[in-house]
Parts: C-alpha cells; structure tokens; sequence
C-alpha cells in the first residue's frame, strides 16, 4: 500500500478582504453505509479528512489517502469534498493521478452516481479502480502522487419534483401507485426534461392506452406543443405511431404530471389488458400495420 504524504501546514491568513475562504468539510455517508459503519470506523474517516488540505468555498476537491496495487488494478482510496452551498452529484468523471511535476501518471474515467449526492461541506469517501492499460508508470512513487479531477468534470445538480394537477377524484390506492413510481425513478438534473413510461396496455374498447410521467426538472415550466409517439411491441413492430398536439399543456416548474396518450384499434376484447413488455419512443416511425382508426390523446 502506497500510503498518501501530504503537506498538511498552512499559512495563516492576514488578508480580510480575500475573495473566498476556506470550507470545513465533515464526514458524508451514503444511508447504508452510515447505519452499518461503526462509530469507531467513522472517527477513523473523520480523523483522514481532518488530516486533508483545506478546501476553498465554491471548490469541488478529490484528495486522495493511498494507492494499493492490486496486481491487474490500482485501488485509489480518495474524499470528494463539497465546497458549494447546494448539493453535488457526479455522472462519468475522469480522473488524473499525477506527480509534482504534473505528470500524469494514469487515467482514467469513472461512473461515479453510486456514490450519490454530496451535501454542502460534506467529504464523501470513496475507492476507485484504476486498469493497468490506463497506468502509464511501472510504480505509482511514494512521496510524490496526488489524485484530481481533468478539466472535463461533469457536476449537476439533483433536483426532487413532486406532482401537479392530479385528479380529484383520484383513489387512495391509485394516488400510492403513482407516488411509488415518482420515488423510484433515477434522480434528474436540475434542467432536465425527462417522460418515464409508467403503463401500456389495451382497453376492452380496443383504445392503446399509455401512461407516462412526465418530470421537469426545470426552474421555470415547460410547455409542449407536439409530441411525436410510436408504440412497438415486444417483437420490436412498431404497431402504432402518430404525432399528437397537446393544446396549453404545460409541466409546471420542479413538478412532475401524468398524461395518456390513445392510439384506437378495432379490437375488442372481454378486459383491459397490461402490455408489460411492449414500449414507446418519442419519433414517428412507418408502423408494420396501417391503423383502421384515427388516433386521439386523453389527459388525466
């Protein structure tokens, strides 16, 4: 194991009037990790990021601890530390370990979502696995080794959206289904604008049935015009497609809204029927068979 030395003296600061100052940063721990991890092992980890060079405020920090050659892999034990006052989540990363010369020594790109949103002021630890391919020295030295984000670093916002204008007459059970759905659906980023499927499937009156949740993520609310929807089957034919225009329909500001959209058919069957394994895309594509009816779409 290749234990991290760092230089953990500062200079005292005479300056008043400097622009930023320096963040305290505590422990943060996913909830699993923080109801199985003992209280001695968190003294341990509190203990490291005492121990780790100060942050400035408005400053994303990757400071590593050791780096342990696992034969085939480098494991890279590092605290990401949040400088920022909001919250700070992280997608694909690419990470540099590098000397005191700035030369780099690896690289190498990490899906970091696991490791979740990091709170203001909050030092989330974490062990990254380096592949020998993206090593580019025999051994990683001692005394000399640091571990930082490259200039393309992807940091977003999560952001939570609760729903508008459900209908009043809504059952309990149905209200808990939907607010389910909502809770188990990835995290969005602040400006995003994500359509979920929720259900698909065919009416006793033959009418294709599906049920989207529409979330927007956006600091201001979305309106949408015309949406282009093809419903495919579980072979991959695409049975349905049509262009629908939506008429002073919007997604209000951090909301999330259902919506139906009816393809009819000819069919007529004895029940609904749940199509669990066919799906939808927002295009218009050339259907395996012409429809017989004109499509229409249906708010909740």
């Amino acid at each position: 194991m290749v234990k991290k030395v760092q230089n953990n003296k500062s200079d005292k600061v005479e300056d008043l009037n400097i622009e930023t100052l320096e963040v305290p940063t505590v422990l943060s721990l996913l909830e699993n990790d923080d109801n199985v991890m003992s209280d001695i092992q968190k003294d341990i980890l509190g203990d490291e990021i005492e121990e780790l060079p100060p942050i400035k405020e408005g400053q994303l920090n990757v400071s590593g601890i050791y780096v342990y050659d696992l034969g085939e892999k480098l494991e890279v034990k590092a605290y990401i530390r949040n400088g920022f006052s909001k919250e700070v989540s992280l997608d694909d990363v690419p990470l540099v370990i590098y000397n005191s010369k700035k030369e780099m020594l690896a690289y190498q790109i990490f899906d970091l979502k696991s490791i979740g949103a990091i709170p203001p002021k909050g030092a989330r630890p974490v062990k990254v696995y380096f592949e020998k391919k993206n090593v580019y020295v025999e051994n990683i030295p001692m005394d000399d080794w640091s571990i930082g984000f490259d200039t393309s670093i992807k940091a977003s916002k999560r952001v939570k959206v609760n729903y508008e204008k459900l209908p009043r007459t809504i059952e309990v059970q149905d209200k808990l289904v939907l607010d389910n759905f909502l809770k188990n659906l990835p995290d969005i980023n602040e400006g995003e604008f994500v359509i979920s499927t929720f259900s698909i499937g065919i009416q006793k009156d033959g009418n294709i049935i599906v049920t989207v949740v529409m979330r927007n993520g956006n600091t201001e609310a979305i309106a949408l015009n015309k949406l282009p929807v093809s419903v495919i089957d579980a072979n991959g034919n695409v049975v349905k497609s049509n262009l629908f225009k939506l008429e002073n329909f919007e997604v209000g500001a951090l909301k999330a809204r259902i919506f139906n959209f009816a393809f009819p058919t000819n069919f007529k069957l004895e029940k609904d029927v749940a199509l669990d394994d066919w799906k939808i895309e927002f295009a218009l594509k050339e259907v395996a068979k012409q429809p017989l009816n004109k499509e229409q779409n249906t708010e909740n």
